[in-house]
C-alpha cells in the first residue's frame, strides 16, 4: 500500500516507528519532516505541511496540549492534524491517556490495534490530503473533467437578501451538485459598484465545503491592497484566482463616483500572485527576509468578441502576457458567437500555448440582452440578431424561459466539444436547478455539439476574424485572415518617433554626448527644477502628461497610458472596448491601444506591443524629469534597456 497524494507531512512524536511506517509506504510520493514536543510547533510555523501527524510524546499527557495548540494557531489552524494511537502499547505510551478519550474529534484520530493492518492509518492520511487539495483546479487540469463553477454576484451591504442568497445556493451546491458544480465564483464590486468585499464571502463558501473562486479587480485597490487581499485570502485556504482589470467605478458608491485606482493591471497582478508563490522576497530592517510561498491558481479572462481588427489583436497581445505572467486558466467574456469562441483556441494551438480555457456561459433574458446590445456593460456582446430572435421568444407562454436555458445548454455541450475545459455559469438570480438542467442537458447534447453550431452563428457588423472561415464547420481554420486595417502616420507620432531616434536611443552619438550633461545638471537644484518644467510644459501640451516621471510613452507608440487611458493601462487593451471605443468614453474616444495599433501598423511594428511587459508605475519618481530618469537608468525603459546609472566616481584617499 502506498500513498499517492503527493503532499508534505509532519509527524510529531517521540515513536520513531511513526516516521518510518509512512516513510517505507509512501512510495516517494510524500515529504516527511520529523520533530518531537519540544521543536513540532516551532517546525510546524516554520514550513507549511499539508498534514501534521501527532503520536505518542514524551512526557505522557503533552500531546493533548499541543494538538489544541496546533488547532488555535493561526498558522496551523487551516492544516489537518492526525492523531495516531496504538492500542496494543502500554496506557502508558499511549498518545491519548485513558482521562483524555474522546477530548479528541473522531475526524482527527485513528486507533490502529493488533486485529487491524495499516490501513486505517493509510486510509486516514489519505482522505485528509485529498481534502487539502484543490478539487477546482484538478478539475480545470484534469482533461477527463469538465469543469464547472457557477456565478454569484454579491450586493451591497452586510446582511442582505443577496449575500444569503448567495450562500443559500453554496449550500445547495455542496448538497445536491457534487460531481457536477466544481467551484463557486464572488465577483468583485460587480458593474463597478460596492457590494460585500469578495474575500469575506469566498472565506464563507468555503468553510461550507466547495472551492470558491475569488475575482480580483484591480479598479480598487492599489498594490499594497492587492497584496494584503491576498494574503488574507491564503490565510482562509481561498487559492482560486481571476485577476481583472474591472469595470469602471459607477456614480452609485457613497456621495457619487469613487476615485478609480488602477495601480495594477491585470499582467502585473499575475506576477504578483507568482511572486507570492515563490515566497516574496523583501527588505526588513536592512535584513533580506522572505515569505512563505502561497498556493494560488490564478486565472485571466479574454474578449475575444472584438469586430475590430486592431481591437481584437490587443486582446491576443495582452493574453500572450497573461500566460507568460503566470496565468494557469483563462475565462471568456460573454459572447454567443461559436467561431469566436473557436477561435481562441486554435489562437492557443497555433501558438502552442497549453492553456485551459474556460467557456461564459451567462443564461441571457430578453432585458439583459437589451442592455448588453446597447453596449451597457462593458465586453459583453450580444448582436442585432440575437437580440431579434430573444425578442421573438419571449412572445412563448414561459416569456422565452425554456428557450433562454435550452440555448445555455447547447452553448455547454458546444465548449465540451470544441475542447473547452469548463464552463463558467452565470445569471441574474438563477438557481440550482437552472445550473443542473444546463449541465444534465449539455451532457446529453454534447456528443452532436457540431449539429448546433448553426444556432450560434452571430458575427459582428463586418466583423474581423483573426482566422480564415472553414467552411465545412462553419468554425475557423489555421490562416490567419488578411488584415485589411491601415496605418496612420499622425504628426505628433512621425515627431516622436524622429525624437526618440536620436535623444532616446542609447546607441545613438547624441545619446552618448547629452548623457554626461544629464549627470551634472542632475546634481543641481535649479538646473534640474527649470528642465522639469519645460519638460512637463512640452509634454502636457502633446500628450497629456502627468508628470508620473516613470513614462509610458515608449510603450503605447507615444500615447500616454496615465492622461488617455481612463483604466491607466500599461500592457495592453482591458475587454470593455466596444468597436474601438473606450469603454468609459464611447464614441468619443478610441481606445488607446487601438490608436497603438493602428501606428505601429504603419511600420510593420504592431507586434511590438506582444513584446515587452510593463512594470507597473514607480510612484517614487512622481513629478521628477523623466527624460533626467532615462539617461540616468532610473526608469523602467531605461532598465528595459540595459541604462546603467553613471558610476560614482571613488571618493580620493584623503591626505594623511
Amino acid at each position: 500500500m502506498s500513498l499517492e497524494k503527493a503532499g508534505k507531512i509532519l509527524v510529531i512524536s517521540s515513536n520513531a516507528g511513526l516516521t518510518e511506517i509512512i516513510k517505507k509506504t509512501s512510495s516517494g510520493a510524500i515529504e516527511i519532516s520529523d520533530a518531537n514536543g519540544e521543536t513540532g510547533m516551532d517546525t510546524a510555523r516554520k514550513t507549511a505541511f499539508d498534514l501534521i501527524a501527532l503520536g505518542y510524546l514524551e512526557p505522557a499527557g503533552t500531546l493533548l496540549p499541543l494538538y489544541r495548540k496546533l488547532r488555535d494557531s493561526w498558522i496551523t489552524r487551516n492544516t489537518p492534524k492526525l492523531v495516531v494511537d496504538f492500542a496494543d502499547a502500554e496506557p502508558s505510551k499511549r498518545a491519548v491517556l485513558p482521562e483524555e478519550t474522546g477530548k479528541i474529534p473522531a475526524a482527527d484520530y485513528v486507533l490502529l490495534t493488533n486485529a487491524t493492518t495499516l490501513a486505517p492509518l493509510f486510509d486516514k492520511v489519505r482522505d485528509l490530503l485529498a481534502k487539502r487539495g484543490n478539487p477546482l483546479k484538478e478539475a480545470i487540469l484534469n482533461p477527463a473533467v469538465f469543469a464547472v463553477t457557477w456565478e454569484q454576484i454579491p450586493g451591497r451591504g452586510a446582511l442582505e437578501a443577496s449575500q444569503e442568497e448567495a450562500i443559500e445556493n453554496t449550500r445547495r451546491a455542496v448538497s445536491k451538485g457534487k460531481g457536477k458544480i466544481h467551484g463557486v465564483s464572488v465577483t468583485d464590486n460587480p458593474g463597478g459598484n460596492p457590494a460585500i468585499s469578495t474575500e469575506m464571502l469566498c472565506a464563507e463558501i468555503k468553510k461550507l465545503g466547495i472551492e470558491p473562486l475569488a475575482h480580483i479587480a484591480l479598479r480598487d485597490k492599489n498594490r499594497n491592497e492587492v497584496e494584503s487581499l491576498l494574503s488574507g485570502l491564503a490565510a482562509n485556504g481561498v487559492r482560486n484566482l481571476l485577476m481583472l482589470t474591472g469595470d469602471f467605478p459607477e456614480t452609485s458608491a457613497f456621495n457619487s463616483k469613487p476615485k478609480p485606482v488602477f495601480d495594477l493591471d491585470s499582467v502585473q497582478a499575475l506576477q504578483l500572485v507568482e511572486k507570492m508563490n515563490q515566497g516574496i522576497e523583501y527588505e526588513n530592517m536592512g535584513k533580506k527576509a522572505a515569505l512563505k510561498p502561497t498556493d494560488f491558481f490564478a486565472g485571466a479572462a479574454i474578449s475575444p468578441f472584438k469586430a475590430v481588427e486592431s481591437e481584437l489583436m490587443g486582446q491576443y497581445f495582452k493574453l500572450k502576457k497573461k500566460i507568460e505572467a503566470g496565468a494557469k486558466f483563462a475565462i471568456l467574456q460573454v459572447g454567443y458567437d461559436a467561431r469566436k469562441m473557436h477561435e481562441v483556441l486554435t489562437w492557443l494551438k497555433v501558438n502552442q500555448y497549453q492553456l485551459p480555457l474556460i467557456a461564459n456561459i451567462y443564461v441571457l433574458p430578453y432585458g439583459a440582452a437589451k442592455t448588453m446590445n446597447a453596449g451597457n456593460i462593458p465586453g459583453c456582446v450580444v448582436t442585432d440578431k440575437l437580440l431579434k430572435q430573444l425578442d421573438e421568444e419571449r412572445a412563448a407562454k414561459d416569456k422565452g424561459k425554456q428557450a433562454r436555458l435550452d440555448r445555455a445548454a447547447k452553448m455547454y455541450a458546444i465548449a465540451k466539444g470544441m475542447g473547452y475545459a469548463g464552463a463558467h455559469i452565470g445569471g441574474h438570480g438563477i438557481g440550482y436547478d437552472t445550473v443542473d438542467y444546463i449541465v444534465t442537458k449539455g451532457e446529453e447534447l454534447s456528443n452532436k455539439w457540431q449539429e448546433l453550431l448553426p444556432e450560434f452563428d452571430f458575427p459582428q457588423k463586418d466583423g474581423f476574424y483573426l482566422y480564415e472561415r472553414d467552411d465545412k464547420t462553419g468554425l475557423n481554420t489555421e490562416k490567419p485572415s488578411v488584415r485589411m486595417e491601415k496605418g496612420m502616420h499622425p504628426a505628433v507620432y512621425m515627431l516622436s518617433r524622429g525624437a526618440h531616434a536620436t535623444l532616446f536611443n542609447p546607441k545613438s552619438l547624441v545619446f552618448k554626448s547629452l548623457r554626461p550633461m544629464a549627470k551634472g545638471l542632475d546634481g543641481t537644484n535649479g538646473g534640474k527644477g527649470a528642465l522639469e518644467r519645460a519638460e512637463h510644459a512640452a509634454k502636457a501640451m502633446l500628450f497629456g502628461c502627468q508628470n508620473c516621471g516613470d513614462c509610458g510613452l515608449f510603450d503605447v507608440a507615444f500615447l500616454c497610458p496615465l492622461s488617455q487611458c481612463p483604466k491607466n493601462q500599461r500592457n495592453g487593451p482591458c475587454g470593455g472596448s466596444l468597436n474601438g471605443w473606450c469603454e468609459v468614453y464611447p464614441n468619443e474616444r478610441q481606445c488607446i491601444w487601438v490608436r497603438a495599433y493602428d501606428r505601429l501598423k504603419a511600420h510593420k511594428k504592431e507586434l511590438e506591443i506582444a513584446e515587452n511587459t510593463v512594470p507597473p508605475n514607480d510612484w517614487t519618481l512622481q513629478n521628477t524629469s523623466s527624460w533626467l530618469n532615462f539617461y540616468l537608468g532610473r526608469d523602467h525603459t531605461a532598465k528595459r534597456l540595459g541604462i546603467k546609472p553613471p558610476e560614482k566616481k571613488a571618493k580620493k584617499e584623503e591626505k594623511k
